[in-house]
């Protein structure tokens, strides 16, 4: 065992090395020759590894992403070879999976017309013809979001629950981010009319790769990993989340028969008896200016036009509101997560400066407004503290104010 041990701790330091090697532009030949056991021998918990102490070292987001990019190529003989579980037996992973497949297929179909627009014969006609139809399939392809909504609200949480390892997932969300970024862009110049044809080809290669590539990495790297480590009543929680966000290009599974709704995670260091909503009925909170049942409070809160999420003070999610329409993706599974773990990259450090601003006591509120397609969105953070100033979460408000913002006049009477 512990021969075994030991091989393993070699090969993911060699592996690790490699890759640093790639990052810091060593030439890769040399680099191949010298590690060429350990790349042969890859496994899937190997690249998790990696790219958690890469992360956890601080190493630029950027330059992970070309150093790993190009070391997964290496790789990737190695990894595909090496046999995949079952996921049919696992219906959350089997959904990934089929939604998966169905985007190959997709994204197979997109190629003829990019194909079409490159060829030298082509009329203007013909080519303003199969560039709507480029259009129109990524514009398809922006429905996958869905599969990337649960990864990020739902299947991460659990993954950061039960492997130590999990900073990679950030790196996925990145991709995820880019995915977003050059479908959004191809389909706004495409609309515009104006084409940079060098642009256009970048933008369209750079989606293909990153779409198959996470893929990929879903399928032969986190997925296999994760696969024994996360519990089955684990397993069958995030497929009955699935349900509240929908699926990508899969007609909707069977549900499953539900479960007993699982226990919110405790805050940290808290022994406090937790009470559920039953345990309540008939009870009234006393809100100081008046009482109210735990139903009336819940509708209350879930009936107000906004999307609430609260972090307390350890940095910890607990509680977000249910409306009718949420603006931003919400699931249970986040509850007990820490909160900069709930956001891409590329705005984590945007959210704990500003916890560490209210924390200092140098700020109570902020505002931050977006535009979100035709939605006009207002996002405001209010620092909470007791009466003696102690700071003692952070309450996120978000809400669109897009028919505020064109109000005009007076109204007095109903409709």
């Amino acid at each position: 065992m512990s021969e075994f041990i030991n091989n393993t701790e070699k090969r993911i330091n060699d592996l690790y090395a490699f890759t640093k090697g790639i990052i810091s532009k060593e030439k890769g030949s040399l680099l191949v020759k010298k590690y060429q056991e350990a790349i042969d021998n890859v496994k899937a918990f190997d690249v998790v590894t990696i790219v958690d102490r890469l992360m956890e070292e601080g190493v630029e987001l950027p330059d992970i992403k070309t150093g790993i990019n190009k070391t997964l190529n290496m790789f990737y003989s190695a990894l595909i070879a090496k046999a995949i579980p079952d996921y049919n037996t696992v219906p959350f992973l089997k959904s990934m999976a089929d939604e998966n497949a169905e985007l190959n297929h997709r994204l197979i179909a997109l190629r003829p017309f990019i194909k079409e627009i490159n060829s030298k014969y082509i009329g203007e006609t013909e080519k303003n013809l199969a560039l709507k139809s480029i259009r129109n399939k990524v514009n398809e392809l922006t429905e996958f979001e869905v599969h990337y909504i649960k990864k990020e609200n739902i299947f991460f949480p659990y993954v950061e629950k039960h492997l130590k390892e999990y900073r990679c997932l950030p790196l996925m969300w990145s991709y995820h981010d880019d995915i977003r970024g050059f479908a959004k862009e191809i389909v706004a110049m495409i609309d515009s009319g104006e084409i940079d044809m060098k642009r256009l080809n970048r933008l369209l290669g750079d989606l293909f790769f990153t779409m198959y590539a996470i893929r990929f990495r879903e399928e032969y790297i986190l997925f296999p990993v994760v696969f024994d480590l996360i519990p089955k009543t684990d397993w069958t929680e995030m497929m009955e989340q699935s349900f509240e966000e929908g699926f990508a290009f899969i007609d909707t599974p069977k549900k499953i028969e539900k479960q007993s709704s699982p226990t919110p995670a405790k805050p940290s260091g808290s022994s406090k008896k937790i009470f559920g909503k039953a345990e309540l009925s008939g009870a009234l909170l006393d809100f100081e200016t008046g009482l109210v049942n735990i139903e009336q409070a819940i509708m209350m809160l879930n009936h107000l036009p906004v999307d609430m999420t609260l972090v307390d003070e350890n940095d910890e999610v607990r509680y977000f509101s249910t409306p009718g329409h949420r603006i931003f993706p919400r699931s249970k599974a986040i509850i007990g997560r820490k909160v900069e773990n709930c956001h891409p990259p590329s705005s984590v450090h945007i959210v704990t400066e500003l916890l560490d601003e209210f924390k200092a006591g140098n700020k109570d509120k902020e505002s931050f407004w977006i535009q979100m397609g035709k939605k006009f969105i207002l996002i405001q953070y209010f620092a909470l503290r007791d009466e003696k100033g102690v700071y003692k979460g952070t309450l996120e408000v978000s809400q669109d104010v897009s028919e505020i913002r064109s109000l005009t006049g007076e109204k007095r009477l109903m409709d």
